[in-house]
């Protein structure tokens, strides 16, 4: 016979194996054909919409959040602490104690500066700048 072969079973009544041979020949016309470029692009598009809906789930799960989102919150912690950090020298100096109020001015002053060394140093690395 051609592709699919056939099998005689062990049992005495001499007829064929049906099952077996269903089975050979459901594979042969399985292997036998390639399959179309319209099956390709919808098996494509089908796993693309499954990965898509896979991220949705996790987003609205919160497994996964926007980075957008994670700047917005950076930036808005940074700010609170920033606008604390600018009246420290005040509430932490006694009143009238204006040589402790500019060393603790100098120190924000400090932190400022290293503020803007990281920022370069990201700059450097390749990072994209923040939109302040």
């Amino acid at each position: 016979m051609d592709a699919v072969t056939t099998s005689r079973s062990s049992a005495s009544d001499g007829c064929y194996d049906q099952t077996a041979n269903r089975l050979r020949y459901i594979k042969h016309l399985r292997t036998s054909r390639p399959h179309s470029p319209r099956t390709e692009a919808d098996a494509e598009h089908v796993k693309a919409k499954t990965e898509m809906l896979q991220l949705k789930l996790a987003e609205k799960r919160r497994d996964l959040v926007r980075q957008s989102d994670v700047d917005a919150l950076i930036d808005e912690i940074v700010g609170v602490m920033l606008t604390a950090m600018s009246s420290m020298p005040a509430r932490c100096a006694p009143r009238g104690d204006l040589a402790t109020r500019r060393c603790i001015a100098s120190r924000f002053r400090n932190e400022n500066r290293d503020c803007h060394i990281a920022q370069r140093k990201a700059a450097e690395a390749g990072e994209p700048p923040l939109d302040v």
